[in-house]
């Protein structure tokens, strides 16, 4: 069955999404934790305690989220409507975030933190970010389609990051440094961030899946559930996803740290971000001509493998900004690679879970995986807050003890190394580029796995 291919426009608004979502992620991710200890005096442990909680929070959300779009009906579609019902609480939460109330105790600070930090990720960012990625199975169905559309995805995702890891620092300190300058640039991150979220709801459209009845019910929770776990292709791909979600708190949260107590200048954390993000927007140009060659599985392999590199010439000269920035460029083009694939690879296994299962629900898969990568960041910002304080760190002192450097240098540095390498297993375990086309082949006739075959007959 002929797929038709999707617009070049269509194809960028759908990558003005991701790039609205990561200005949302890279506040949370990247800049928060830093304006929590350094700006409003929390302390580190207390910052961790309350990450740790506000991801089991999360985790349910992704849950809650995945199987109300898997039901939702709407004029605008499954998934694309909750890209527009979410536009305007976008903005809101932006601003929220740093709204914290100046002059109040620790234990205030920390539950306003709390709420803000769970409306903006366990609430808005899950029923904008899950429903946005479900939307990709449902605008196509050809892998390599599918494949495309997330090398739009993942090249134009980093530019949210690039914009507020480069901007943020220079522009707080511009505007005097202060609580209220982070809530004025925070406005003006909300406004953008609306915007892009808004071009994806106008320029994407769902399209009817001809193997799916237009009226068919939702299959039963239990069964959904069951379904998940049984394909084995998921769950080699949740792991990458957990993964994932180590190296991305794990980078964002200690680049600024890294920037202001190692090199010395809290400035430098845009041009470390910037070099590594920047380069992942280059490597479609390096990505695209193999893929076609080689499929996805041998090319996130190959970019794991070019982020190892990179990241071991980093830690052979820590301080030199220029190898800092070399090492940073080989890390983006390699985890870019990685980037750009991982999110087809799940999308791949929508299609394999139907045919071995006999059961689709892209909404459940994507928040399972979901769930992976923001448990898997969130256990590892608690850890890093716990681990810094035992270090010594306080962001309120002009000094921090040589320990405290230690660890900072070490959970920059060194851990993604054994992270990545982590994730270079997954995706060669990961063999579904091997049978993917046989599988939607017996799909389209409307063939499912024997297994699926048999048990119908004995149910019967």
């Amino acid at each position: 069955m002929q797929q038709k291919k999707l617009s070049f426009g269509e194809k960028v608004a759908y990558g003005f999404g991701d790039v609205g979502c990561n200005v949302l992620w890279a506040l949370t991710a990247s800049v928060t934790t830093y304006f929590y200890t350094n700006v409003m005096g929390i302390s580190a442990a207390t910052v961790g305690i309350v990450l740790l909680l506000s991801r089991c929070f999360d985790g349910f959300s992704d849950a809650i989220i995945g199987i109300l779009v898997d039901r939702t009906k709407s004029k605008h579609g499954k998934a694309r409507a909750w890209v527009l019902w979410m536009i305007a609480p976008f903005g809101l939460a932006c601003i929220l975030l740093f709204m914290v109330p100046a002059n109040a105790t620790e234990i205030v600070k920390a539950v306003y933190v709390f709420l803000t930090y769970n409306f903006t990720v366990t609430v808005v960012y899950t029923a904008l970010n899950l429903p946005y990625g479900t939307m990709a199975s449902l605008m196509t169905r050809d892998k390599d389609e599918r494949a495309t559309l997330n090398l739009f995805r993942m090249t134009m995702a980093p530019v949210g990051q690039v914009v507020v890891s480069a901007l943020t620092m220079p522009l707080v300190n511009r505007l005097g440094g202060t609580q209220k300058a982070w809530i004025m640039l925070s406005v003006g991150y909300a406004l953008a961030g609306m915007i892009m979220v808004a071009i994806c709801f106008l320029g994407c459209h769902e399209r009817e899946n001809p193997l799916v009845a237009a009226n068919e019910p939702a299959p039963p929770l239990k069964k959904s559930i069951g379904a998940v776990f049984q394909n084995k292709y998921w769950i080699i791909v949740a792991f990458i996803f957990i993964m994932w979600g180590v190296y991305v708190a794990i980078d964002g949260t200690m680049v600024a740290y890294y920037a202001q107590y190692q090199l010395g200048n809290n400035e430098y954390m845009g041009t470390l971000n910037a070099t590594e993000k920047a380069a992942q927007i280059l490597s479609i140009f390096v990505t695209a001509p193999f893929l076609h060659r080689f499929g996805k599985r041998k090319v996130a392999m190959a970019g794991s493998l070019f982020f190892l590199v990179g990241a071991v010439l980093m830690v052979m000269n820590p301080f030199s900004i220029p190898m800092l920035a070399v090492g940073n460029v080989i890390r983006g083009i390699g985890g870019g690679a990685f980037g750009l694939l991982v999110y087809s690879m799940l999308a791949d296994t929508i299609e394999y879970g139907h045919w071995y299962t006999g059961v689709r629900n892209e909404g459940l898969l994507y928040c399972a995986s979901s769930i992976g990568y923001k448990v898997g960041g969130g256990l590892t910002n608690a850890i890093i807050g716990f681990v810094m304080d035992a270090s010594g760190f306080d962001g309120t002192l002009a000094e921090i003890p040589g320990s405290a450097h230690d660890v900072i240098s070490t959970l920059y540095l060194v851990v993604p190394i054994f992270v990545y390498a982590l994730i270079f297993i997954g995706c060669y375990f990961d063999k579904l580029d091997n049978i993917y086309d046989d599988v939607v082949s017996q799909l389209e006739q409307g063939k499912l796995h024997e297994r699926v075959k048999k048990q119908m007959a004995s149910s019967k």
